[in-house]
């Protein structure tokens, strides 16, 4: 079997998903050639598998205090290098193509007719079975629009659909021993670093020591209480397993990360992004303690008085390789196990 695996890079979450994808699938028996196209081109996570197409495509761009800005993503949005990709991409050639949210791969499996199958947390919003939040028909018809398949596999914190399954945790996650010292993870890429130092060299944090992972910094430096990183996946790993909190927004993958690993977690949801939004509701009736912004009280209170919340998730992973190679080509769908 042929597959093509599309990949958004403008989310590190996505890389870190796919690489446990694209692992399992490599060393799949029925899997002859498994070829990567990544679009979006804003990971700064390194890719530990070979890319054969590389396009700009469509990312979301950030305004300020953790807002998506609708301009400056519709002004950065490259539909020349869509266009070209689809054009250029041999879609005909392959038996299966599958996209962790990733556009160009699902707009080309459609075009060319090819079986194709969507992965991602922003799939679970489309489920009837999902209570809604506001946004949620405009996130719905989005991910319709913006990555059209039939066949869905959707991941979410609890299986309340016949196609969603537990989140995919990374290897590196699972085989840690978490630790506890004396920092908060600080993971907030819809902030600036500036907003951030401001935030954190308050007087109400000068006891506290926060790690913040930029998406802009090229270099680790420290000032005062904060130490600002560039995105590495070691040290990330790292960082995660042994900070005593994770403060962060309500995106799926390091927030299951943090989850599993039992971490003390404070999410703040982009604004009006309702997958983000719905994510969040969905975790504070589990117990994490979440915030429409970025609050001194609140993170001060977090700090001194919450309480984690564990969830050791099984590994789907084997249950989703395995819908994907057997998803049917009508788009009937195969139930989670």
């Amino acid at each position: 079997m042929k597959i093509l695996f599309g990949i958004q890079a403008t989310g590190n979450g996505h890389i870190s998903r796919s690489t446990e994808i694209y692992k399992l699938l490599k060393q799949h028996p029925e899997v002859t050639q498994l070829d990567v196209l990544i679009s979006g081109g804003k990971a700064q996570m390194s890719l530990p598998f070979e890319v054969n197409y590389e396009y700009k495509g469509l990312s979301f761009y950030y305004g300020q205090k953790g807002k998506i800005s609708v301009l400056k993503s519709i002004g950065k949005a490259n539909f020349l290098s869509l266009a070209i990709g689809l054009w250029k991409v041999p879609f005909k050639e392959y038996d299966l193509i599958i996209s962790d949210f990733e556009p160009i791969s699902l707009w080309g499996a459609k075009i060319a007719g090819v079986k194709s199958v969507g992965i991602g947390n922003m799939y679970s919003v489309t489920s009837k079975k999902l209570r809604r939040v506001k946004g949620n028909r405009t996130t719905k018809f989005f991910a319709n629009v913006m990555c059209p398949t039939k066949n869905k596999i959707g991941m979410h914190f609890q299986k309340f659909d016949d196609f969603i399954y537990y989140p995919v945790i990374r290897s590196e996650i699972r085989n840690v021993i978490p630790g506890s010292k004396n920092f908060t993870l600080v993971y907030l890429n819809s902030f600036s670093d500036e907003e951030l130092l401001h935030f954190f060299h308050s007087k109400s944090f000068t006891a506290n020591q926060f790690i913040i992972y930029s998406k802009t910094a090229k270099a680790e430096r420290r000032i005062n209480n904060c130490t600002i990183k560039p995105l590495n996946n070691e040290n990330f790993v790292q960082d995660i397993s042994n900070c005593n909190g994770v403060i962060t927004a309500a995106g799926f993958q390091t927030v299951s990360e943090a989850l599993y690993m039992g971490k003390k977690l404070f999410v703040i949801p982009i604004k009006k992004q309702s997958e983000q939004i719905s994510n969040a509701r969905e975790l504070a009736a589990m117990g994490v303690r979440t915030s429409e912004r970025l609050n001194e009280e609140e993170v001060k209170f977090w700090l001194e008085h919450e309480q984690a919340v564990q969830i050791k998730f099984d590994d789907d992973l084997p249950n989703i390789i395995n819908a994907i190679l057997h998803a049917p080509v009508e788009g009937r769908r195969r139930k989670a196990a």
